[in-house]
């Protein structure tokens, strides 16, 4: 939540200072997998795997939701909770939940 007004201040500039979309994006380690994603472009990656651009990709202010593997009618899907910083990934035999830490922009 540190980052709301920041992030509120820059939506509501946007057309007249023109912030840069990076400020809007994230990054997480979760517990050696790293995630990133960008409110503003709507955009999801996981160990380097773009999720936003499949299908059944979801975003909105609280969650974030994904089709990671595809095997047939089975996958694995990863879900990422902005607010707690928890990410859970699922399939047919294991659910994995993990808490994440989000790493400083450099």
């Amino acid at each position: 939540m540190k980052s709301l007004p920041r992030t509120a201040l820059c939506i509501a500039t946007l057309s007249l200072i023109g912030c840069d979309s990076q400020d809007f994006e994230k990054e997480f380690d979760c517990n050696g997998t790293k995630i990133k994603f960008n409110d503003y472009e709507r955009f999801f990656e996981i160990g380097g795997v773009e999720l936003s651009a499949k299908k059944d990709f979801f975003m909105n202010q609280i969650t974030i939701f994904g089709k990671y593997e595809e095997n047939g009618d089975e996958g694995t899907m990863v879900t990422f909770n902005k607010i707690n910083h928890e990410l859970e990934l699922k399939n047919s035999t294991n659910i994995i939940n993990t808490k994440c830490i989000e790493l400083d922009k450099k």
